[in-house]
């Protein structure tokens, strides 16, 4: 696959979800800086930028461009978004970390009917580290995003659908089954349910926080911004492993 191209300011906070969801993707993808190489930028998007438009770009392998895109759209233009390719299911999974990714292959390789349901990208926060060093079988350790990757074509292979960036929101258990409606209008059932969905990361509480988040203040192991950090000042909070590998990379 060709690479992908974002153009837009480095301060763009609609930049930093499309960075995170691509590397941790593992999408190969091109970064032009429009306040340093605008020459680099395509003539259909130049008079937006010249006027003052803050918003990123991205540009396809196609050659189509979108203008301020969302994730979803991403994923959308990629091929990954799809349909539950069947009325029911033998087992239901709800996150695609590395807990969901294993059932996930595990069930579908005894041959269960089985779906596998993200509401981010696949890998979880796991999916966020630069280097896991205690995964079996890596004894010089794994990127997380590469690690979810080669778990993700497993999966496939062994024939799961994995519905991407769908959630759940609301379940109810009748006739043995249980029936999920997912916010995109879908319906699920399955005979079994997994919920594999993790945690989130706890929040600061400092004053205007909301303000900055993605403008400065990331959550996570935040690969995707160690370019934009260099020279510059950067304050880790928390003393785990996560912290240490931000510290590090």
């Amino acid at each position: 696959m060709n690479k992908l191209t974002l153009f837009g300011p480095p301060d763009a906070p609609e930049l930093y979800p499309l960075r995170d969801f691509l590397q941790r993707s593992v999408v190969q993808y091109d970064w032009v800086d429009v306040t340093k190489d605008p020459s680099a930028v395509p003539a259909s998007l130049r008079q937006a930028y010249a006027a003052g438009h803050h918003a990123p770009a991205i540009a396809f392998p196609d050659g189509q461009i979108v203008l301020n895109p969302t994730v979803p759209e991403v994923a959308q233009h990629l091929g990954w978004i799809s349909k539950p390719s069947r009325q029911e299911y033998d087992l239901s999974i709800y996150g695609a970390g590395p807990a969901g990714l294993s059932a996930a292959v595990y069930a579908a390789s005894e041959g269960l009917r089985t779906v596998l349901i993200e509401r981010e990208a696949i890998g979880g926060q796991a999916g966020t580290s630069s280097l896991i060093e205690n995964y079996m079988g890596f004894p010089e350790g794994i990127a997380g995003a590469e690690l979810a990757e080669r778990a993700r074509q497993q999966a496939l292979r062994f024939g799961v659908d994995i519905l991407l960036l769908r959630e759940g929101i609301k379940g109810t258990f009748y006739d043995h089954r249980i029936h999920v409606d997912l916010a995109s209008g879908d319906k699920l059932v399955a005979r079994a349910n997994i919920c594999a969905t993790g945690v989130e990361y706890a929040k600061l509480g400092l004053p205007n926080e909301a303000q900055f988040f993605n403008k400065g203040l990331y959550y996570g192991a935040g690969a995707s911004e160690a370019m934009f950090c260099r020279d510059k000042d950067v304050f880790v909070v928390g003393g785990g492993n996560s912290a240490g590998q931000v510290a590090s990379y």
